[in-house]
């Protein structure tokens, strides 16, 4: 056993980061984020991902009646708006204009393109001409002056060279002011109605480029939001039912976005069959193609379901099939949490699956409380596991300093709070004032010790069989 001083963190510090795993909410979210971090992997428990419990069928997401099409109509800030043809709420066909750029500047300076062109065109027949008259001296030449005619040659041949990628350069220059003076009008890309139109002096003033939008006609979709807890439960192209909120009527269709880009609200606008209080999470959107959009008016608020419901009575686990891997030998496995909290593969028997929902049952090799992390790329075995999803961008701020007190997952803390200071043997050395450490066991294993001198290997092990500490 090494001698340097061993640290262990109290029973209150690790309840606190136990208390930040809230069932699961990062499953999704952090399965891509997860892989930026060198050497630790977010884990959570089975019973937050066992579909086997899950009601999907309750799952009702807030959604809104949007246009199938919003186009951003933007503008080259390098060029000048001379005329906008349209008002904003105006209904516009395909191919209508819209704005036009000023071309007068831009006339100018295809004309004086032109002009340059013609110079250097002088230019490379003047030294032509030169070249003839030199070579025709050169043959008359003495020998001594050969060489001061061969330079005088190559030097004009040098110019004209040069010029002629000149010209080539300017004509490239030119065929592209010709191709936005033709095209100076704007036009729509699409039918619909002209929306957010801004002034000339509202785009400079806001640094932006989007001048307006136009609302395209056609039928509605429904753009819905889902967070942290079920987004991993939705797949494009899955169909859903939308109700109307003051009658019986719904309209049939099927997922066609799912963004991946997160906004942070205090609404989830997502509601159970029983009431689930959330505070803050993430929220991702999602859009809905409808079938119809009969009866059905713009920005009318709906309640969205999914339609497939599992045929499959369950009990017991089932995870979504994206969990499971298959290794060299054709057998199945989950990337699991081992004792001592470090990354490992757990073999798995498996048993019925349902192609409906995309799960299947774990016959053995899990448990409800064993903790399993969804798969990536960069896991080996042995990695240090959280089920702390801040540790994971903590991680990024910054290598662990030697000397350091680490909680179970190999993070600092400041122990001048509720953490304790244990020796060897596991008395406490010192502690917080309202520390729960103290009533730690002194008779702890000390595998679950950390060494606070060994930060690059600090262990994020759990207590050893046998090993209790009534501060847990």
């Amino acid at each position: 056993m090494k001698k340097s001083k061993k640290i262990l963190i109290g029973a209150a510090a690790c309840a606190t980061a136990a208390a930040v795993c809230v069932s699961g909410v990062l499953i999704w979210h952090h399965a891509e984020k997860k892989t930026d971090t060198d050497g630790l992997a977010y884990v959570c428990p089975v019973s937050d991902v066992n579909t086997a419990a899950a009601v999907i069928s309750d799952m009702q997401f807030s959604g809104v009646v949007v246009p199938q099409e919003t186009k951003e109509i933007k503008v080259d800030t390098s060029k000048t708006i001379s005329e906008v043809l349209v008002q904003e709420g105006d209904h516009v066909d395909a191919g209508a204009p819209l704005f036009t750029y000023d071309v007068e500047s831009m006339q100018l300076e295809l004309a004086q393109g032109n002009v340059e062109i013609e110079r250097m065109q002088n230019e490379i027949s003047s030294s032509q001409q030169q070249i003839s008259q030199l070579e025709s001296e050169k043959k008359n030449a003495s020998a001594d002056d050969q060489l001061s005619y061969t330079t005088q040659i190559q030097s004009l041949q040098t110019d004209i060279a040069k010029t002629q990628y000149d010209i080539k350069t300017k004509k490239i220059e030119l065929e592209k002011l010709q191709n936005t003076i033709d095209h100076a009008t704007i036009t729509s890309d699409i039918a619909g109605t002209v929306q957010s139109l801004k002034t000339t002096e509202q785009l400079q003033s806001e640094g932006g480029d989007v001048l307006m939008k136009v609302m395209s006609d056609g039928e509605f979709r429904v753009k819905c939001n889902a967070n942290e807890q079920n987004v991993y439960m939705l797949s494009k192209d899955e169909a859903m039912t939308a109700h109307s909120r003051i009658n019986d009527d719904t309209w049939s269709g099927t997922i066609s976005e799912i963004s991946s880009e997160a906004e942070t609200s205090s609404n989830n606008n997502m509601y159970y069959g029983s009431s689930d209080e959330m505070t803050t999470t993430s929220k991702y959107p999602f859009y809905v193609k409808l079938d119809s959009g009969e009866g059905l008016m713009l920005g009318q608020h709906l309640l969205v379901t999914p339609e497939v419901e599992s045929t499959v009575e369950k009990s017991g686990i089932w995870l979504y099939q994206d969990y499971v891997l298959t290794d060299d030998d054709g057998g199945s496995y989950v990337w699991a949490a081992d004792d001592k909290g470090r990354l490992e593969k757990r073999k798995v028997t498996l048993g019925e699956s349902d192609e409906s929902m995309g799960d299947c049952k774990i016959a053995s090799g899990l448990s409800e409380d064993d903790l399993i992390a969804f798969p990536a790329d960069d896991y080996q075995e042995g990695m240090r596991t959280t089920t702390n999803a801040d540790e994971i961008s903590q991680q990024d701020d910054g290598d662990i300093q030697d000397g350091s007190v680490y909680d179970e997952s190999g993070n600092p803390v400041d122990i001048g709070g509720d953490g304790g200071i244990y020796g060897e043997d596991g008395s406490v050395i010192s502690g917080g004032e309202d520390s729960a450490a103290d009533g730690v066991d002194s008779s702890i294993d000390d595998s679950y010790l950390i060494d606070g001198e060994d930060s690059g290997a600090a262990d994020a092990a759990q207590p050893e069989e046998g090993g209790e500490s009534d501060g847990n």
